[in-house]
């Protein structure tokens, strides 16, 4: 396996010990006048060479990757199979997305698949109910069922299987480590992050395909590190183009490429991990939530792209809902809120962003 130029800036994993005072507060869920539930974890900023800029918690903090890294697993596609099947800018960004099978994502990814003459019955991310509600009750509401096409997933596996197409790779086994495919992701992970993922731990992600255990200085790392790649320039143009096909009606990333695309590429992945980075040179940003879940994300995530510069005090309209995520019980009433907390983390030299 072809590693790049970033063989050998590996990243050591590092296990925090359970005698460790908890990671910061980063938000707080209110039910009234009630705290319900205290939100903890770590932030990391890195330039490109791995060296932290910036941090709350522990940044060596080993998470799974989960989806926030589509953009990196794109990158064989976009450097063996985009061009010879003169892909789409709407058929990359949902290469890249975590899209909730609305209409047009299942067009989108139903228009790849034919591209590159991959029949649907291909795709191996298993089926699932569309994640927009509305969606999800037109299509039973039709007597329709969930399909892999409908998956969240289903982009990135559709983009995997036309690559798998123009080079001629066997579509059968594509989700295999073994397979030619899936070491070619494997090779874009370990040259952008750093880390020798054959060695890192590992685990199924909810579409199958292997997930690893990597500390999350290194997926900012990989961030910035990736935006020196032209195909990785790429997808990031094709995101801000078609910020809705990234994640759909209501979602966060969806709104933040709407509003700030053009300075910034963001995903979020499941577990409460996220990452992002500051274009056009960095640096990376990526965010874990102990908890595991993700409902907080928008909430941190807008507090600290306002610490670094990137976004202003001030949000633009379309970005003020996730500041402050409201809660609303069963009957629609306003409950609650997930307020952020207050943000201490180490300077950035001011040349870093």
């Amino acid at each position: 396996m072809t590693a790049g130029p970033y063989q050998n800036q590996l990243v050591a994993v590092k296990v925090r010990p359970v005698n460790d005072p908890a990671p910061p507060l980063l938000a707080t869920v209110w039910r009234g006048t009630v705290i319900e539930a205290r939100i903890r974890g770590h932030i990391a900023v890195t330039d490109a060479s791995g060296n932290v800029l910036q941090s709350a918690g522990s940044p060596d903090t080993e998470t799974t990757l989960r989806s926030c890294v589509k953009p990196i697993q794109a990158l064989p596609f976009l450097r063996l199979a985009a061009d010879r099947l003169e892909a789409s800018d709407s058929e990359i960004a949902v290469a890249c997305a975590s899209h909730q099978g609305e209409d047009e994502h299942v067009a989108t990814v139903r228009e790849l698949l034919v591209r590159a003459g991959v029949p649907e019955a291909a795709l191996g991310c298993g089926p699932q109910l569309p994640s927009d509600e509305a969606t999800a009750r037109r299509l039973l509401a039709s007597g329709g069922v969930p399909r892999p096409v409908h998956n969240n997933c289903s982009g990135k596996h559709a983009a995997m299987l036309a690559t798998c197409a123009v080079m001629g790779w066997p579509l059968d086994g594509y989700m295999e480590l073994g397979h030619p495919c899936q070491q070619a992701v494997s090779g874009a992970l370990h040259q952008m992050l750093g880390v020798d993922v054959e060695t890192a731990p590992r685990g199924i992600d909810g579409c199958g395909l292997t997930t690893y255990g990597i500390p999350l200085a290194a997926i900012a790392r990989g961030f910035a590190a990736a935006s020196a790649d032209a195909a990785f320039r790429r997808a990031q143009e094709a995101m801000a183009a078609h910020p809705f096909l990234v994640a759909g009606t209501g979602r966060f990333d969806t709104a933040l490429l709407e509003v700030a695309g053009a300075g910034l590429t963001a995903k979020i992945g499941g577990a409460g991990v996220w990452a992002a980075v500051v274009r056009p040179d960095g640096p990376g940003v990526a965010i874990k939530l102990e908890s595991g879940g993700g409902e907080a994300i928008p909430v941190v995530a807008i507090t600290v792209l306002q610490q670094l510069g990137v976004l202003a005090p001030d949000l633009p309209e379309r970005l003020r809902p996730f500041a402050a995520l409201t809660l609303r019980n069963w009957s629609g009433r306003d409950v609650g809120e997930i307020r952020p907390e207050r943000l201490e983390m180490s300077s950035i030299p001011p040349s870093a962003i």
